[in-house]
């Protein structure tokens, strides 16, 4: 994810960064702020709550930053250090993963912390054995919510375990910044650019109330 500046956009960034504080206010300097924890016990519902919050929200390349306003709060302003996530980024925050690549465990991260991760859809495309994520089958009987579906170039949520037909699934994404985050039907299931990825660690949904199986008795004579 890297980005060359010509000589003469740089030479305007830092004549603006030489320029009074309302030249460099950004969406994010005015409303992100960093706030985080370790977190050990992380359920997909846990994580499509999380990401429900993002709905309706902006997009921003590069960007991990957003409130529940139900709108874009930066509209019309692509990489500016604007509202909303990208597609991602957004995928690091709600699975809780953490810095740098490879690094195992749970992080909350605050919808208002401006933090992308060290992934981007490639990453989630073919991921190396020590990323916290890794590939399964695209059929529907090993699916679920909150799995991924990804690509070189984007990557989207299962929203719901249920089957809208036509091959297609309820997907939670960042999109772009003409759709800003939302839930789309698509087809990335049967897209052959796609692959099925999952979080590694998810803790049960049950979790702390699971029924744990009866420990038959054993009779001594």
């Amino acid at each position: 994810m890297r980005r060359l500046l010509g000589t003469g956009c740089l030479a305007a960034l830092l004549v603006l960064s030489m320029l009074p504080g309302v030249a460099r206010a950004s969406w994010v300097g005015d409303n992100c702020r960093p706030s985080h924890f370790d977190d050990s016990h992380v359920r997909r519902k846990d994580a499509l709550a999380y990401a429900e919050v993002a709905r309706n929200e902006g997009y921003e390349w590069g960007g991990g930053c957003w409130n529940n306003n139900d709108r874009d709060d930066s509209p019309g302003a692509p990489d500016s250090n604007g509202e909303g996530p990208d597609c991602s980024g957004f995928t690091f925050k709600t699975w809780e993963m953490k810095n740098p690549r490879g690094t195992g465990g749970f992080r909350w991260y605050d919808k208002l912390e401006n933090i992308h991760g060290g992934y981007a859809s490639y990453h989630f495309h073919n991921p190396l054995g020590s990323y916290p994520f890794y590939k399964i089958s695209k059929s529907r009987s090993v699916t679920m919510y909150m799995d991924a579906f990804a690509k070189d170039g984007h990557v989207g949520m299962l929203y719901t375990g249920s089957n809208p037909g036509a091959g297609t699934d309820y997907i939670i994404e960042a999109k772009g910044e003409s759709y800003g985050t939302d839930v789309w039907e698509r087809a990335y299931r049967s897209d052959s650019a796609y692959a099925a990825i999952r979080r590694e660690g998810w803790t049960p949904d049950c979790w702390p109330n699971c029924v744990q199986p009866d420990v038959p008795m054993v009779v001594v004579p």
